[in-house]
């Protein structure tokens, strides 16, 4: 059922039909709204200049204004930075600083100017060059509020874009910083799976070894079976394989121990035959490939499996059952083919 209830007349009282008068009515308080959003600027550049941490205790006006307002962070950030640039106000030593727009600020204050327009020509009058005197800045800005009282922001950019390319064809340029060192990154953690999540990141020249030694590994498999793999898999086991070929090699590094760990562990004695120069016990030696009779006890395959149950105790325990697996060489696991 439709209510009856519904008022005739304007909620202002206004006469029906009178469509100037409407526009009118809009137009003053719009003008009016802004005039009083303009002194709530120049509040907040005076309560700036007394210290609003010393009135209120907040560390920005900012902050403040966020939470007088109750509005978001990036509203009120950007309605202080327009009344601070807008305003004159005072630094704490007592030292005036001039408002970055002053003409623009004096129109804005008789509610003449939308925040956008204001906004545009704050912007063109941060980024006029240093050689201009304070006429020439007035008279540039001058144009601008003369045209942001009658135009859309639109139309105050694009006057200010040839505003800046008449005062300032090269542009403002800044000292280029030193390229900053990117480092190559890589990140490995244990899902509760068991598998193993990496990403990574790294510099050109170690990405293209990477790729160089992944590319003829990842091929199909040749033969006349088909290769079922997806790409994604052809290039996990070949990585896999790297793996085991670099794990194999001669040259791996031992992990690196922290002055407590190399004193706890024992020095086993040196052999008479083997010359003084020999590094100590706990480096671990190369992982290369070893003869089947290693864990023989007495021999130097038991010299051997000693180092190694030192290098198991310093390893965390998730990695060192990794690397202990059974290598290529080993008569008890067989070669592993490689996959073109």
């Amino acid at each position: 059922m439709t209510s009856t209830n519904i008022p005739k007349a304007f909620p202002l009282n206004l006469p029906e039909g009178d469509a100037e008068l409407l526009l009118h009515e809009l137009q003053t308080r719009l003008r009016e709204g802004r005039r009083l959003f303009a002194e709530v600027g120049q509040i907040l550049a005076e309560i700036e200049s007394r210290g609003v941490q010393d009135l209120y205790g907040y560390n920005s006006i900012a902050v403040f204004y966020e939470h007088v307002a109750r509005v978001p962070r990036a509203e009120a950030q950007k309605v202080t930075a327009r009344a601070l640039a807008l305003n004159s106000r005072r630094a704490r030593d007592g030292t005036s600083i001039d408002p970055v727009a002053p003409l623009t600020g004096i129109s804005a204050g008789t509610g003449a100017l939308a925040e956008a327009g204001i906004d545009r020509i704050v912007t063109v009058m941060k980024k006029l060059p240093d050689h201009l005197d304070a006429d020439e800045r007035l008279e540039a800005e001058r144009g601008l509020v003369e045209l942001a009282g009658v135009a859309r922001p639109r139309d105050v950019t694009m006057a200010g874009t040839d505003l800046l390319a008449r005062h300032d064809p090269d542009g403002n340029p800044k000292e280029d910083p030193a390229p900053k060192r990117q480092r190559s990154e890589f990140w490995l953690r244990q899902k509760r799976t068991g598998r193993w999540d990496m990403r990574g990141n790294l510099d050109p020249e170690t990405g293209a070894r990477l790729n160089a030694l992944l590319v003829p590994r990842a091929y199909p498999a040749p033969g006349e079976e088909a290769d079922d793999r997806a790409p994604a898999e052809r290039r996990g086991d070949a990585f896999a394989e790297i793996v085991d070929l670099a794990e194999a090699g001669p040259d791996i590094p031992a992990p690196r121990q922290t002055s407590e760990r190399v004193a706890e562990e024992p020095q086993p004695a040196q052999r008479a035959e083997e010359p003084a120069s020999r590094p100590k016990a706990t480096q671990a030696p190369p992982q290369g490939h070893q003869s089947p009779d290693r864990g023989s006890e007495g021999g130097p395959g038991g010299a051997a499996t000693e180092r190694s149950r030192n290098v198991a105790h310093m390893r965390p325990p998730r990695w060192w059952a990794r690397l202990s697996r059974p290598r290529p060489g080993n008569l008890t696991q067989p070669q592993k083919p490689l996959t073109a």
